[in-house]
């Protein structure tokens, strides 16, 4: 087991402010104290209570009780490590991913108080993007390209151990994962993995259907052909939608190629009429709306009659990075910059 150091930080909120979205709910935005000043980018929300997330430093941020106070964990071994993956089951068992090398993953399952190493990386050059599980026994992990080939890691044991599958499409020059917000992966119910590239002449979703037996990959329109560009985030939504969003980081404020969505599992693919207003490194949907988060703001969109439309939300957020939302879709949850949370409620 790992060590780690344990502070317990008050959560209580610094803002408020009832903002509206464009179809459906009006949101109340709040401003949590994360007691941290580093960028956040690995978020898993388990349910309207309990929340993890993977940070620099090798830190690792909980709450328990819906943001009211925060417990910050040093996982003494990962010192240093940026915890940009993470994947909560409750609120004592979590898995995290370093970003860059050593690559590991991590797993706790006593609250963050120690952690074990259940996947180590042997060839030095893994670097891993994003975790994601279909349930509590299924997940992926993606990595860039090592040797050559796409990296992906699938477990069964719910992160015990993991295997690396084999008979993956094969990248193109210079094509790559982000580790931008934990949202390179995006998985169905009913077994569908959607994985996004970047950094290559094309941006590409990695495909199975069959909980990652089989691979293929299909093109999409979003920004490609520099190291920047690309998809940074997939999302799915109950009725089929399936959304990529991104762009090119280098340039925060382009609308171009930021933002397209499938209806038929990515064999084709539409984009908006008028585009979130930026790169964007998170999505997230509930209910009919979708919310785009990036470093140069937050927009809302809705969808109806096969069409995307997105506004600028004017919400007081500075350079997040990650959203997502509780399964009950009551809660959502935002992350960024200089240790910045924001807690979404309805009204």
């Amino acid at each position: 087991m790992i060590p780690v150091k344990l502070a317990g930080i008050g959560g209580l909120a610094a803002t408020a402010a009832v903002l509206a979205g464009c179809s459906g709910e009006a949101w109340t935005v709040t401003e949590q104290s994360s007691g941290v000043t580093s960028s956040l980018r690995g978020l898993s929300v388990v349910d309207d209570d309990t929340v993890w997330i993977g940070a620099p430093e090798g830190q690792v941020l909980r709450t328990v009780d819906g943001g009211a106070s925060w417990q910050v964990s040093t996982v003494m071994s990962a010192e240093g490590a940026d915890l940009r993956s993470a994947k909560g089951f409750d609120d004592q068992h979590a898995l995290f991913a370093t970003a860059g090398q050593p690559a590991r993953i991590l797993m706790t399952r006593d609250g963050g108080a120690s952690f074990t190493t259940v996947w180590d990386d042997t060839s030095g050059s893994a670097f891993i993007d994003s975790l994601a599980f279909w349930d509590h026994s299924r997940g992926l992990a993606f990595s860039d390209p090592v040797d050559g080939s796409f990296l992906i890691l699938r477990t069964v044991n719910g992160g015990e151990s993991w295997q690396r599958l084999e008979n993956l499409p094969a990248p193109l020059e210079g094509e790559a994962g982000f580790a931008a917000s934990n949202s390179s992966i995006a998985l169905t119910e009913d077994g569908c993995a959607f994985i996004g590239t970047g950094g290559g002449p094309v941006a590409r979703i990695l495909r199975s259907c069959d909980h990652g037996e089989h691979w293929d990959a299909v093109d999409t329109p979003l920004a490609a052909g520099s190291a920047g560009a690309g998809i940074f985030a997939v999302s799915t939504d109950r009725s089929g939608v399936l959304v990529a969003s991104g762009g090119d980081y280098l340039s925060p404020a382009a609308r171009a190629g930021n933002f397209a969505a499938s209806t038929d599992r990515g064999e084709s693919w539409e984009q908006a009429d008028s585009p979130p207003f930026g790169y964007r490194s998170g999505i997230a949907g509930v209910g009919d709306q979708w919310i785009s988060v990036g470093t140069s703001g937050v927009d809302v969109g809705s969808y109806a009659e096969g069409r995307f439309e997105w506004r600028e939300s004017g919400w007081d957020i500075v350079a997040p990075n990650a959203i997502a939302f509780s399964p009950s879709g009551r809660i959502g949850w935002i992350i960024g910059a200089d240790g910045g949370i924001w807690k979404l409620t309805p009204q």
